[in-house]
């Protein structure tokens, strides 16, 4: 082998071990950040024997946790164990959303404060990476990486995720962690039909939960529940959900069809019905299931807008808009509904109404950065660019690394006459995300008004291993 190609092979190995050796540590970085705010959950029974293992996650700094209803159900007490090895009490339910399993309790620190990580209120990408922080068979502060394989939509739970990295008994409850450190799903279950799957509900889920008027000690929680009378067609819904989770609607819909008949009052089997109609291309039998659960639950803001997103799912605008109101009529503080509501009134071009629906949003949500991102797209299209300027900067302060809000105040700026401004925020844009094609085009564009064509050159050669068409573009206005 000569000199020069053992210098070539030495090179490559040296820049692979480097790039695989940073990876590693922004990994261990991002999970040093996140393991204070994860704990195991042990939870026992009336006769103050352990009766099982779970996982849970701090969402903000005075004890408030999340974890799956499956986690605590059937417990009379529970305890925290902190990564430091400190045990705390769970003392009392705060919130609950039985469908979608997310269930939120208040932990006595002590007075201590803790760390907490912060719930997104955007989805991740498919094939988007993410680590999983648990307790799987109670080995406490356990990670496991993957990505999202895929993402789906049930009524009546949401989005959930299926994910490749491992969930096993004692992983309920934990956190699914984007690479940027939030949560954007709660581990909550896996299925073994034809090949393990684990899955991951919302983090929307979440930010949705209405707290309960009063509170329950975690053994008044349990009793209560033991009360309640028999979900005769709870065994059906699980196993009709997990044949629709597989894309087996036709299997999931005998299930669901039984269910109905077994407890017609019970809402999730209407929604599970809705459901695969839905996924069979049925939608008169869909509405018709989805408008059954209105029915039987009248004051019941998730029937009516399971209702509210089918249509809006099928293009029925004006009904999608009244379900959601009605909504937003039982339960003001439903940011889902606000969030689609408002979407709804701009794809239809109603701007002023999408506006108003976003920037109620934000008022109930301050921090939620996809309202904000929309109250400035809104402003925008109505010419309000000044208005629109400040919604976009308070993405950015939510979200720095959020290319979009950077290339859309790009925009604006260009409109305001701005130049400088504005190459420099599409500049922000690619260096945030460098692969964000719309911002190289515009950058090449800003060239070109500057007669340098060299420099628009470049940016073609990138954009021609981003988008093709954008690439194309741009050349023909190079050389036009």
């Amino acid at each position: 082998m000569s000199n020069k190609l053992r210098y070539i092979l030495f090179f490559l190995i040296f820049f692979s071990w480097h790039f695989q050796a940073s990876a590693a540590v922004n990994l261990t970085k991002l999970v040093e950040k996140i393991q204070p705010a994860v704990v195991m959950i042990t939870t026992y029974n009336i006769n103050s024997e352990v009766a099982g293992i779970g996982s849970g996650f701090f969402i903000d700094r005075t004890g408030h946790l999340i974890t799956n209803v499956h986690v605590l159900n059937g417990a009379y007490s529970a305890e925290v164990k902190m990564h430091t090895g400190e045990k705390y009490p769970i003392v009392s339910v705060v919130a609950q959303d039985e469908t979608s399993d997310i269930l939120k309790v208040l932990v006595d620190t002590g007075g201590s404060e803790v760390t907490y990580v912060h719930v997104a209120d955007q989805a991740p990408a498919i094939a988007e990476r993410v680590v999983v922080v648990g307790s799987p068979l109670g080995l406490d502060q356990t990670v496991s990486e993957g990505i999202v394989s895929a993402i789906r939509k049930m009524p009546g739970i949401g989005s959930f995720y299926q994910i490749s990295a491992p969930i096993s008994p004692g992983s309920s409850g934990s956190p699914v962690i984007n690479m940027k450190g939030d949560v954007v799903g709660v581990a909550t279950f896996q299925t073994a039909i034809g090949q393990n799957l684990n899955f991951a509900v919302s983090s929307a889920a979440v930010l949705n939960l209405a707290e309960d008027k009063k509170r329950k000690t975690l053994s008044e929680w349990t009793y209560a529940r033991s009360e309640d009378k028999p979900r005769l067609a709870a065994e059906l819904c699980r196993i009709g959900f997990h044949f629709s989770v597989q894309g087996e609607d036709k299997k999931a819909l005998q299930y669901y069809q039984e269910a109905t008949r077994k407890d017609p009052s019970d809402p999730m089997t209407w929604y599970g019905l809705g459901y695969c109609y839905a996924g069979l291309n049925k939608p008169a039998e869909a509405i018709k299931a989805y408008r059954q659960a209105v029915q039987n639950n009248p004051d019941d803001a998730l029937a009516h807008y399971n209702l509210a997103s089918y249509y809006d799912e099928i293009g029925r605008n004006e009904e999608a808009i009244e379900s959601y109101w009605e909504v937003i009529r039982i339960n003001s503080q439903f940011r889902q509904a606000y969030f689609r509501l408002g979407m709804v009134y701009t794809r239809i071009g109603k701007l002023n109404e999408g506006k108003e629906t976003f920037v109620h949003l934000t008022r109930i949500d301050p921090d939620n950065a996809s309202a904000h991102f929309f109250v400035g797209i809104t402003s925008g299209r109505l010419g309000q660019y000044e208005e629109a300027v400040g919604a976009q900067q308070q993405v950015i302060r939510i979200n720095p690394s959020y290319a979009p809000a950077h290339y859309n105040l790009g925009i604006l700026y260009g409109k305001l006459g701005k130049p400088d401004e504005e190459l420099a925020a599409y500049k922000h844009a690619i260096r945030v995300n460098p692969d964000y094609a719309p911002a190289h085009y515009k950058i090449g564009q800003s060239y070109l008004i500057d007669d340098n064509r060299h420099a628009a050159l470049a940016e073609y050669k990138i954009l021609m291993k981003l988008d093709r068409e954008m690439a194309e573009r741009l050349f023909d206005q190079i050389y036009d």
